[in-house]
């Protein structure tokens, strides 16, 4: 789960209104000549009202080709359109939700014919070369152990996208994280006509060269790595007797997908890594409660495998893919690796994503004040590595969050209500439910598009079957329950860019408890 949207203008879909347009004259009557031309606006009428499609002009496009918008109108010349049709409202909220868009305005004109009509679809370009994320700030890396040495380095990490490459609709986009103790790169393509007019086909690649920390106060047997040149020294997580895996992987995805209506699409991949693990604890155990319990590290000695396939399938509905003001959004993902595909971890990954934005009755110049509903559920059923696990700091927004599944710092989360969620850093159940209150303060059409303040508060969950079942030694009554709350308040950006969000707990990130 991604904690923030990163994510990626205010748009209101609208579908016709027949009555006040005149667009037409009733099915049971002759069509008129005399359409006249004009926006379609919502529909308030009691009968269908229909025209013949002569065809469809595309107007304001500089950079997506006209085939390429057009594979996203579900209209050919001689259909009948009913222009009370849900199909034309959803027709908007596609061409929003591809991004390619800041605004689309459909018009009918009278076509050559009588009772024919020609739909204009007028559409205005964002810049599709975007910032999907940016994170920066301090990581502790010496934690959860006696030792009294404790540092901090710094670590930043970009992930660049076109979304609409050379106008093709398709998406190019590079990743990275750099910093003294991990390093990461992943590439990703995708051609949404690979396969036909609407199969995508996407191929994507990454090494990473991580850490992971493990357990509360471990008691740790490990050695350091023989060393490869003479100036190699010991990792200070191994002097400091920490329960730390290093690691490589080198993976890969090969996937496709279709969009299904409008509003719905789903892709299917077979994702693979070859993970090499260069230190590892001989063994360690771990305080967890009143109890010493062994770790368990989530991943094989040496090089393994890990093949998968993953479904994932969306819902969207937003009225704008960055800064939305209603709609709704609904992920689902879900993931199973197998022997029979020559993985070395057999598991099952479900998880579920959910959100509404709902506009609030009053508001002020810049527009509407907004509330956000969300939930998120997650389970694993088997043995799957650690880095496919849920993690707390995917969950709170007091911590950073991973980047390419890498932990950027080896802190616990605050445990603000005291309970067992202390014990707690990556598990293999998760749930979290959120509200957040948005109020716009800016809207322009330059750089900046819209500004909102934003304040968020939750509630996450994080731990084990056997947590649930038989609970933690030394935890009884409500702090059993593995709960804490997040919350977080700042202002968030739509700019050519991509979306820029400063919160409080982006400042988080340069502060060290």
């Amino acid at each position: 789960m991604q904690r923030h949207e990163h994510g990626t203008p205010v748009l209101r879909v609208a579908i016709p209104m027949l009555v006040l347009l005149g667009l037409s004259t009733p099915t049971h009557a002759q069509p008129s000549n005399t359409v006249p031309s004009t926006d379609l606006q919502p529909s308030t009428a009691p009968q269908a009202i229909r025209y013949r499609l002569q065809s469809v002009q595309v107007h304001g496009n500089r950079r997506t080709r006209v085939e390429i918008i057009r594979s996203f109108i579900p209209f050919s010349r001689g259909d009948l359109l009913d222009v009370s049709d849900p199909a034309i409202e959803a027709l908007r909220w596609r061409l929003l939700g591809t991004g390619y868009f800041s605004t689309v305005r459909l018009r009918l004109e009278r076509g050559q014919t009588r009772g024919w009509v020609v739909l204009h679809v007028h559409v205005n370009e964002r810049n599709t070369l975007i910032v999907k994320q940016l994170a920066f700030g301090l990581s502790q890396g010496v934690s959860a152990s006696s030792d009294p040495k404790r540092d901090t380095l710094p670590y930043a990490a970009l992930s660049l996208s076109e979304t609409n490459f050379l106008g093709l609709g398709m998406e190019l986009s590079l990743s990275g994280l750099a910093s003294r103790r991990q390093q990461g790169v992943r590439g990703r393509f995708t051609d949404p006509r690979l396969f036909g007019e609407r199969q995508l086909g996407s191929l994507s690649l990454h090494f990473l060269n991580g850490l992971e920390f493990f357990g509360n106060e471990p008691r740790v047997s490990i050695r350091c790595p023989e060393p490869r040149r003479e100036d190699d020294l010991c990792p200070p997580e191994v002097e400091a007797a920490n329960a730390v895996v290093f690691y490589k992987r080198l993976g890969w995805s090969l996937g496709t997908g279709r969009s299904i209506g409008a509003s719905t699409r789903y892709t299917l991949d077979w994702v693979g890594d070859v993970v090499n693990v260069r230190v590892m604890p001989d063994a360690a155990s771990q305080s967890r409660g009143d109890a010493i319990e062994p770790i368990d590290f989530g991943i094989l000695p040496d090089v393994s495998l890990v093949s998968s396939v993953r479904l994932g399938v969306t819902y969207d509905r937003r009225d704008d893919p960055a800064l939305p003001s209603r709609g709704n959004l609904v992920q689902f993902q879900g993931e199973t690796a197998s022997s029979l595909i020559g993985s070395d971890y057999p598991f099952v990954r479900l998880q579920l994503l959910a959100r509404t934005w709902v506009p609030m009755p009053w508001g002020g110049r810049h527009g509407r004040h907004r509330l956000r509903l969300g939930a998120f559920g997650g389970a694993i059923f088997g043995d799957a590595p650690f880095f496919h696990r849920f993690f707390v700091s995917d969950l709170s927004d007091l911590i950073p969050s991973r980047v390419m599944e890498m932990s950027v710092d080896g802190r616990p989360a605050p445990n603000l209500l005291g309970s067992a969620v202390r014990e707690m850093r990556s598990q293999d159940l998760a749930a979290r439910v959120d509200v957040e209150y948005g109020i716009p303060l800016y809207r322009g059409d330059r750089f900046f598009r819209a500004v909102q303040a934003y304040a968020l508060t939750g509630l996450y969950a994080l731990a084990n079957r056997d947590d649930i079942r038989v609970g933690i030694n030394g935890y009884s009554g409500a702090p059993a329950i593995p709960a804490d709350i997040t919350f977080d308040l700042g202002i968030r950006a739509d700019t050519e860019i991509g979306t820029l969000q400063l919160g409080f707990s982006t400042a988080l990130g340069f502060f060290q408890p």
